[in-house]
């Protein structure tokens, strides 16, 4: 009897849990990482809405921090964005005053060369190109308090050059063995002797004070030689041990020989700027600035200071109440097949963000979606991080996207403004003033880093007919 049972039976059990696992049976798509309902047009569904897109190329002057990368180098030929020019600003200081070199007999201290060294961090552009780095001395003074931005092109005097060095950026990472230092990631470059030794022959007045030595010299000015040329932007860091100037001396004091290496370092008081200067020329982002109604087909956007997008989606204002299982923006590259695309690579990260007249930055975070509630942002849900893909034909792009479900869903549940929304490539992101969001989500003011300044720039698919056009795809479920 048990066993008649259990044949009949048997096959029931078999049928039931096939149908449960085929109803609940969820997926891991390639929208992104999370495990949502398998669409199934029955209880889950998709849809596709179009985005309306335009460059925008407003002049923006970004603040370059101390603990930053600084930028130097100059990029001639971007196809897409034009010419791109940085220099750098900066001190080296004795670390107290007042300061004196060592003693010495008279006149035996001996300079055997000064040394201007950077370290080195990494390269944007073409890094087997030659370039050549100028030292300048400053005409302009630094504020101490004050945060230079991009803009800020100091004055120095162009016809007294106090050191040059030609260099490959792909050799900075070798080793180098000189006047028994063992090292690598750096620029040397060797000063004018004539230049250093003011420095010695009158210390005793010039080293009095910071103020006094502010008075005798107010700092270098790094600048890129155009006419030698090169094709790329160098990133140091100035607050490396590395980063000094270094004086190589003998000396002879009561008949004993020594040599000795003074250094002045980047200090906490050292002043510090950083320029970068954007020309489009007749660069291909000229002829796509006129901000059609429909929208642009073809996206250019440039790390900071450079060129963003705005994005309208009038599909979402809409929309029926559903439930949202993932809303995800889309953006993929155009293949373009340049030479120059090996070497002006895209950005590491894209960034998108809610316009907001009501403050004065205009943008705030996207609500709902991105949050700093453990302490940074949270990229690894809501995105933005550069992936390589094939397009399709074969090629690989980049591709960028961007989790705004709950976003989405308080459009289509609470009614939320439907905004229109920026897609940027920042060096860093702001937000000046504390704000509770729309889903009750308290952001507190914050900078991050991002990406290095002037580092990278993308061409993308705007609105346009193809299958990779920029999109909003949702998969959401009736009510």
């Amino acid at each position: 009897m048990f066993i008649r049972l259990f044949k009949t039976a048997f096959p029931i059990y078999i049928l039931l849990i096939v149908l449960s696992w085929h109803c609940t049976k969820i997926d891991t798509t390639n929208l992104g990482g999370s495990l949502i309902p398998r669409v199934d047009n029955i209880h889950t569904f998709d849809t596709t809405l179009s985005v309306i897109a335009n460059n925008f190329d407003t002049a923006v002057c970004d603040s370059v921090y101390r603990t930053d990368l600084h930028a130097l180098g100059f990029i001639n030929n971007d196809p897409f964005f034009g010419k791109t020019t940085a220099g750098m600003y900066f001190e080296m200081k004795p670390q107290y005053f007042p300061f004196a070199f060592p003693a010495a007999g008279k006149d035996s201290l001996l300079l055997d060369s000064a040394v201007l060294i950077l370290h080195y961090s990494s390269t944007y552009g073409d890094t087997l190109t030659p370039q050549k780095a100028l030292v300048y001395k400053l005409n302009d003074n630094f504020s101490r308090d004050t945060t230079y931005t991009t803009c800020n092109v100091f004055n120095y005097n162009s016809s007294d050059v106090i050191g040059e060095q030609t260099f490959i950026p792909a050799r900075l990472t070798d080793s180098i063995h000189a006047r028994n230092e063992d090292s690598k990631y750096q620029l040397r470059i060797k000063l004018s002797n004539t230049f250093a030794n003011t420095f010695i022959s009158d210390s005793s007045e010039i080293f009095k004070s910071d103020s006094t030595f502010k008075i005798f010299f107010k700092g270098f000015a790094l600048i890129a030689d155009q006419m030698f040329g090169g094709n790329a932007i160098n990133y140091f860091d100035l607050g490396n041990a590395d980063t000094r100037l270094s004086f190589y001396l003998r000396s002879t004091l009561n008949g004993v020989k020594d040599t000795t290496r003074i250094d002045f370092p980047f200090t906490v008081y050292s002043g510090e700027a950083n320029s970068v200067i954007r020309e489009r020329g007749t660069s291909e982002i000229t002829n796509n600035l006129t901000h059609p109604a429909a929208g642009d087909s073809i996206l250019y956007v440039q790390t900071s200071p450079g060129s963003y997008a705005e994005l309208k989606i009038p599909g979402l204002s809409g929309l029926s109440n559903r439930t949202i299982h993932r809303a995800e923006l889309i953006v993929d590259q155009v293949y373009s097949g340049l030479p120059s695309d090996a070497y002006l690579t895209t950005p590491n990260y894209l960034y998108l963000e809610m316009k907001d007249t009501s403050i004065n930055k205009g943008y705030r975070p996207i609500p709902c979606d991105f949050t700093t509630s453990s302490g940074s942002p949270n990229f690894s849900y809501f995105g933005g991080t550069k992936k390589i893909i094939n397009d399709g034909s074969g090629h690989q792009v980049s591709q960028y996207v961007f989790n705004i479900s709950r976003y989405v869903q308080s459009i289509v549940t609470k009614g939320a403004k439907n905004a229109s929304l920026r897609l940027s490539s920042p060096y860093s992101i702001t937000n000046s003033i504390s704000i509770v969001d729309d889903c009750g989500n308290a952001i507190a003011p914050f900078n991050f880093p991002l990406n290095n300044i002037a580092d990278g720039g993308v061409k993308l698919n705007g609105t346009n007919n193809t299958s990779t056009r920029i999109r909003l795809h949702i998969i959401y479920s009736t009510l």
